[in-house]
């Protein structure tokens, strides 16, 4: 060894048995025999001391437990519980429940015709070792399905209490329904049951479900209109609701969803009051059919295409005008294009779509203009004038250069009449030019209401430079003539006859007073019309005398401007004979007072009159006017020639 490192043992020895050593001590007291230590002050030592010390640490050795027996017994006691709880379950689990020991089996139809009464068999059995309590079944069938016993009554489930069902029972039940649908769809019946045990508060559920496809719809729905239209044309949807169902389909509606633009203007049969797209169908028996026919107007943009849904089915129980069990639902796609050849009809220069105001015994100018907007030329071109209404008088007709058809009132424009439409080229355009005199209707015999000439025209031809697409083609345009209502105002001045008695000299002296009777008459003719008045100004020399018959009319005197204002409010149109509703009179009475100045003259009585109303068909303005009435009373039987003229 050599001499350093003997040194540095020799320190250690030192201080590991010096007096002044701290106290060590060990993490387990061991058991010491009753002998005296004997303290070794070197190294070496006795060969039997070395076994003694060895033999020491094996007494602690042996006394310690390693990791690996720990894990050796934690998996024994695991496996001895294992062994215990397996035991337990084989030998006494037989009284456990389990919802996968219940069988649900449903027999019926995989495939059934829509309408038709199909039943299902539904059989239960209990497979577990103890009863079931209380076993509830309910039936929940897919939308459209109906009672078979009230075909009206829709049936969303079936609900049957079994009752207890003991270990190994069986339970049968069978239940009947009419489904419906549309053709080659699924539909998913689905079976549940809620039952509990005996010693347990709890509810237990079951589910089987069970799907069958609707081979066929009970009823069937076809929709025939045009495919394509212009935007505010008009055109008719026709609906066909035929019944495939073996037996009678009570209390069928009809509900059509509208796109947006669309504006239902009549049907045949009628809609439902206040709804105009509900119709009530009503029964369809065995191979019956009804049909629908709806008309109105599609407004949009070029190359829009607006979608029309119609559903037919049986209405609700508890609300009539709702469908309860919808029976098939179909879609009718219509596209909104450009006229292949744009009309306009304007009348007297007025080129707007709006309705034209005519007058009576007036001539109307009516141009129809005709432009070509496909790239292409369109030949054979006919132009179809179709005139109608009320106040339509076929005798003042004048054609122009077309052809009048007197029995159809139809004027034809083609390339006999008109050579350039023979072929339009593209971007071509032309017109043509009739009159037409609305029929007056201010006489007794031909009295008639809100008189009206409509004038539409259509244009058809062939464009079969084009592939795939119609070799024919309509465009139609339309235009309305409303004529205003002809009112007439007239006055007379009397003095023997009349409401009042009238006094003074006759004809009329200086400085003396002369009373006199006014009457205005009001006569209407065809419309109705509002806010009527008649107003007139009197000359200075004229005084107001307040009286007027009928005392009920409204008739006012402005004293500072010497204003008459008669407030007729409104005048009734009327057909036939009678005119009492279109016509009024008043009276009023005034007197005259002379001065020198008026010497030989004939003094003017009441201003001019006018008359001012508004047309309530048309909407114009109207207003007619009565001249100055004068002294001279003629229409009075007692008027002389002289009696007029004022004297001295």
């Amino acid at each position: 060894m050599p001499p350093d490192d003997k040194s540095g043992i020799d320190e250690l020895q030192k201080s590991l048995y010096s007096r002044d050593a701290p106290e060590v001590r060990t993490r387990r007291k061991l058991r010491f025999q009753d002998e005296v230590p004997t303290v070794q002050r070197s190294w070496q030592g006795t060969h039997e001391e070395e076994e003694k010390s060895l033999g020491l640490n094996e007494s602690y050795e042996d006394n310690s437990m390693s990791f690996f027996t720990k894990l050796l017994i934690g998996s024994v006691i695991f496996c001895l519980i294992a062994v215990g709880v397996g035991a337990y379950l084989f030998f006494n689990g037989k009284n456990l429940i389990s919802a996968d020991n219940i069988d649900v089996t449903i027999d019926g139809p995989v495939s059934v015709p829509g309408g038709e009464p199909v039943s299902f068999d539904i059989g239960i059995i209990n497979k577990n070792n103890v009863d079931l309590q209380l076993v509830d079944m309910t039936v929940n069938f897919p939308a459209g399905t109906t009672n078979p016993s009230n075909p009206s009554q829709e049936l969303k489930k079936y609900q049957n209490m079994i009752g207890d069902l003991s270990s190994g029972g069986v339970a049968h039940q069978s239940v009947q329904a009419i489904m419906f649908g549309e053709e080659n769809t699924q539909k998913e019946v689905v079976v549940s049951l809620t039952y509990g045990i005996k010693g347990s508060n709890s509810v237990f559920t079951k589910s089987k479900s069970y799907e069958v496809l609707i081979n066929s719809s009970p009823i069937s729905v076809s929709v025939s209109s045009f495919k394509e239209v212009t935007s505010g044309q008009e055109f008719d949807l026709k609906v066909n609701i035929r019944s495939n169902s073996g037996q009678t389909l009570k209390n069928v509606l009809l509900h059509v969803n509208y796109p947006f633009g669309f504006t239902a203007m009549s049907s045949t049969p009628q809609s439902v009051s206040g709804d105009d797209s509900l119709w009530r169908i009503g029964d369809i028996p065995a191979a019956g059919q009804r049909n629908v026919t709806i008309h109105g107007k599609l407004s949009g943009e070029n190359s829009d295409t607006k979608s029309f849904r119609f559903s037919v089915g049986a209405q609700d129980s508890s609300n009539i005008n709702l469908i309860g069990t919808e029976y098939m639902s179909v879609q009718q796609d219509v596209a909104i294009q450009k006229p292949f050849i744009s009309l306009t009809i304007s009348v007297d220069s007025d080129n707007t779509t709006k309705d034209f105001i005519g007058e009576f015994g007036r001539s109307h100018q009516v141009v129809v203009t005709w432009f070509n907007n496909l790239t292409v030329p369109v030949t054979n071109a006919v132009i179809t004038i179709h005139l109608s209404g009320n106040a339509y008088d076929k005798k003042s007709v004048s054609p122009g250069n077309g052809l009048f058809r007197s029995v159809t009132d139809d004027i034809i424009l083609s390339q006999q009449t008109n050579p350039a439409l023979a072929s339009l080229g593209a971007g071509e355009s032309g017109s043509a030019t009739f009159s037409i005199i609305p029929k007056d209707l201010s006489t007794g015999s031909n009295l008639a209401v809100n008189p009206t000439i409509n004038i539409s025209a259509n244009v058809s031809g062939d464009r079969s430079q084009e592939s795939q697409v119609p070799e024919s083609l309509t465009v139609v345009a339309s235009r309305k003539i409303l004529v205003s209502s002809t009112m007439t105002l007239s006055g007379r001045i009397v003095r023997s006859t009349g409401p009042f008695k009238n006094t003074g000299p006759v004809p009329p002296q200086v400085d003396q007073e002369t009373t006199y009777t006014v009457l205005w008459t009001v006569n209407n003719t065809s419309n109705s019309v509002n806010n009527t008045k008649v107003t007139a100004v009197l000359p200075p020399y004229i005084k107001w005398l307040g009286n007027v018959s009928p005392s009920n009319e409204d008739v006012s005197y402005d004293k500072n401007s010497g204003t008459v204002s008669w407030n007729i409010g409104s005048l009734n149109a009327s057909s036939g004979s009678n005119s009492s509703s279109r016509r009024r009179e008043v009276d009023f009475q005034i007197s005259l007072l002379p001065g020198a100045n008026l010497v030989g003259q004939t003094p003017v009585l009441v201003n001019q009159s006018t008359l001012t109303a508004s047309d309530g068909f048309t909407g114009a303005q109207l207003q007619s006017n009565q001249d100055s009435l004068l002294s001279s009373f003629s229409t009075d039987p007692t008027f002389k020639s002289t009696d007029g003229i004022v004297v001295q």
